[in-house]
């Protein structure tokens, strides 16, 4: 065992991790909203909540009317929703909203004291479109069906063209309005060009706060577009998705930037049947179009219609999921693990492969799983700072991947059997003080404990939190 001021790694039994997890939610805590749901409680804001914000403290939720007559819907907030959650006063009401309508996107910038909303009445209607600060009170509203979702644009690179950005059902655009007087800035008319696939019946929209690009949600799609200015944008595609379904709402997504890495929560909802897996429902895909793997540590919820939001605090590192048909909120510490290079063709013609999972935030511990690894031999885990792919000066020449080495750990051993069958793992325990820190992990193996079949996996890195 080898013991630091940083770490602490404990080596586990083999098979203790699977492969292939790419991401992780760690669950911290599950809000309870059905008090929200009682039209004769203070704190009702519609029959389902379908919209949630999140600073990483308080968390925000807007309802939908899913009762037969006309209802109220609103906006409340929860202050200290995982400690001491406490209900505020509903506000944003609008008090005859339809049967099937409601809020379809709630959007914070805490730094700005801001929550932006998106209300559908099932046409355009005075508020349609609002902004308030952080404690309910106006700041100002558009008139505007907010079928669509809405999200704090940051513009390009932070530069020009930042406001509350949204689209409404039958428009190919961006419509942008002042943050703060909530003037036109661009419109339905002349609102940069979003279209990809087919069908403009939008649901959500979320940016990446660095540089500016578009995510969507529709026809059960997820659509990307890269942001060339304040108001251009180009490459615009279907990033992925499910089963077409142009019909059905509720279909959302956030954007994570964590360091190097970039993905896209969004839930695959074709149908508003019940009885839908909350694990089958939520994925994830990188910005480049990869669909990865969620570990969800042990956490499960209960079936649902396949309706959920989602709030990121890039702060904090977490996400907050809303569960319309359960009435809950679910918030998680997000941990992504980047895979990077190429392992050495070992025994067998079988290249060994690492994968990792595991909460990266100080006091979690990561899990390092070396699989596919030869039998009769014995590995470890190297750790460092930044990628590497540099050569090592053994026969094979089999790539280094982490530099600069900081420390080595794990030591474990493979049994008899086929090729490829043996692995390993390592739990690493994340210490205090290495917020935003990159860490890097390959592991070696030395087949046959042999320094001359030495054969080494792809790398991975994350960023303790």
């Amino acid at each position: 065992m080898l013991r630091t001021p940083l770490v602490v790694a404990l080596v586990l039994p083999a098979g203790a991790a699977g492969l292939g997890a790419q991401v992780t939610l760690t669950h911290l805590g599950t809000v309870d909203v059905a008090v929200t749901s009682n039209a004769a409680n203070p704190e009702y804001i519609g029959s389902n909540p379908s919209a949630v914000a999140w600073d990483g403290t308080n968390v925000w939720v807007a309802g939908y009317n899913n009762a037969p007559t006309a209802q109220p819907t609103a906006i409340v907030r929860v202050d200290n929703a995982l400690t001491a959650p406490a209900f505020g006063v509903p506000f944003g009401a609008v008090p005859a909203t339809p049967n099937g309508r409601g809020y379809s996107g709630l959007d914070v910038d805490a730094p700005a004291g801001r929550l932006a909303a998106a209300h559908d009445f099932g046409a355009a209607a005075p508020d349609g479109l609002a902004q308030w600060d952080l404690l309910g009170n106006p700041n100002w509203a558009k008139n505007g069906r907010g079928s669509s979702g809405v999200g704090f644009d940051p513009g390009l690179f932070g530069t020009t063209g930042d406001g509350t950005g949204w689209t409404t059902f039958g428009s190919g655009r961006r419509a942008l309005q002042d943050n703060v007087t909530g003037a036109d800035v661009y419109t339905a008319a002349n609102g940069m060009i979003l279209n990809a696939g087919s069908g403009t019946l939008w649901r959500d929209m979320d940016f990446d706060p660095f540089s500016g690009d578009v995510y969507l949600r529709k026809d059960n799609e997820l659509v990307k577009c890269e942001r060339t200015g304040p108001n251009a944008v180009t490459n615009n595609q279907v990033l992925d998705g499910g089963a077409l379904a142009p019909l059905v709402n509720n279909q959302n997504v956030a954007f994570v930037r964590q360091a190097t890495d970039q993905v896209v929560f969004w839930n695959d909802r074709s149908s508003g049947g019940a009885g839908q897996p909350f694990e089958f429902a939520i994925q994830c895909t990188r910005s480049d179009g990869t669909r990865l793997a969620i570990d969800f540590g042990g956490f499960t919820a209960p079936a649902g219609v396949g309706a959920y939001d989602f709030g990121y605090d890039d702060a904090t590192g977490t996400l907050a999921i809303s569960d319309f048909a359960n009435r809950a909120v679910y918030v998680f510490a997000v941990s992504l693990f980047v895979e990077y290079g190429t392992g050495c063709v070992g025994q067998g013609n079988i290249t060994p492969v690492l994968a990792a999972a595991g909460d990266s935030r100080a006091g979690g511990t990561i899990v390092y799983t070396a699989g596919n690894t030869a039998p009769n031999s014995v590995g470890g885990f190297v750790f460092g700072f930044q990628r590497d792919n540099t050569p090592l000066p053994f026969p094979g020449a089999c790539p280094q991947h982490v530099t600069p080495v900081l420390f080595s750990a794990g030591l474990f051993f493979t049994g008899a059997g086929g090729a490829g069958s043996g692995s390993g793992s390592l739990g690493l325990a994340i210490g205090a003080g290495l917020t935003g820190i990159p860490l890097t992990c390959q592991a070696v193996i030395l087949e046959n404990a042999s320094l001359a079949t030495v054969v080494t996996t792809n790398g991975i890195e994350t960023v303790l939190r």
